[in-house]
């Protein structure tokens, strides 16, 4: 059976590596193109690029999948089957039409559950107490496609983007394989999506990840888990842009200004709405990442000023 990948990210990796050690037949994978990455705007290719070119695997970075160019070659790599998980570009119908058992996706929620671009961030910044994985038939729907499988994973305190994404990433791979083993079967199986409950997930702005200390201390955790290592919640000091990695919640007995840094027993803290939140890890521009302590005994000039 011949396969074509098609996945950009981290998350997406973990599928073509459980194809590829499971001996099945890629004969190509589609991931975006190279973009500026880093301080310096280096351009980087994908994981999933990198991995396919050591393993002798041919690539392609279309702009787009639109208009007959893409149509002819996508065919003429006589694809059985099109495996998808995160790519990152809309599929058309007509290139959704070639392979014999079709498209599968391996999304990241437990759908109708935030479809879209980033399910991960999303489930952790609405406080859901599970996320997971669904394989999915695709179709030109975004995430509308019939369930072939699904399960789930629970959600903590301190579950962050970075873990949640290795976890179901890793779930995600099993699922595949699973659902190789017996494709037909699987696939005759498949059934509609639930009517209710869909939700959308958009793609993650800069300024969403920008903290206002106005809001209760358990959103402000659940914006620094859903974002944390990448691309991080920021905020801002004297002039000082500071990512922040992890925090605790930590009631206080005494009315503060949101924003307010302060010293409590030698750690790190500020104030927000209602709580606070202590600085576990924490990233100053240009540095890097240390505890909110050692970040307090170079900086004990900035107690009593406000992040904003």
């Amino acid at each position: 059976m011949n396969i074509v990948f098609m996945g950009t990210s981290d998350f997406s990796l973990k599928g073509l590596i459980a194809l590829y050690e499971n001996h099945y037949n890629v004969v190509a994978v589609y991931t975006q193109e190279p973009k500026p990455a880093g301080r310096n705007q280096k351009i980087q290719k994908s994981v999933v690029q990198k991995f396919a070119e050591e393993k002798g695997i041919a690539v392609f970075t279309p702009k787009t999948l639109k208009g007959p160019d893409q149509v002819r070659v996508f065919s003429q790599l006589k694809p059985d089957l099109a495996v998808v998980s995160s790519y990152g570009l809309i599929i058309p119908q007509n290139i959704l039409n070639i392979p014999k058992y079709g498209f599968i996706n391996i999304h990241a929620s437990l759908l109708p559950r935030w479809r879209g671009a980033s399910p991960i961030q999303a489930a952790i910044l609405a406080g859901d107490k599970q996320s997971g994985v669904t394989i999915m038939k695709m179709d030109a729907g975004l995430d509308t496609g019939d369930i072939i499988s699904i399960q789930s994973v629970d959600i903590t305190e301190k579950t962050n983007y970075g873990t949640l994404s290795t976890e179901i990433g890793n779930l995600g791979s099993q699922m595949l394989i699973e659902t190789l083993t017996d494709l037909e079967n699987n696939l005759s199986k498949a059934y509609k999506q639930p009517k209710d409950g869909s939700t959308y997930a958009s793609k993650i702005s800069k300024e969403m990840c920008k903290i206002d200390w106005n809001n209760p201390a358990e959103k402000i955790l659940r914006q620094i888990m859903a974002f944390s290592p990448v691309p991080s919640a920021w905020t801002e000091i004297n002039g000082l842009r500071i990512k922040i990695l992890d925090v605790d919640i930590y009631a206080i007995n005494e009315r503060k200004i949101p924003g307010e840094f302060f010293e409590n027993n030698k750690n790190a803290f500020v104030a927000c709405y209602d709580m606070a939140l202590k600085l576990t890890t924490i990233q100053p521009a240009g540095k890097k990442e240390m505890s909110g302590m050692d970040f307090l005994r170079g900086h004990k000039n900035l107690v009593g000023k406000i992040f904003s």
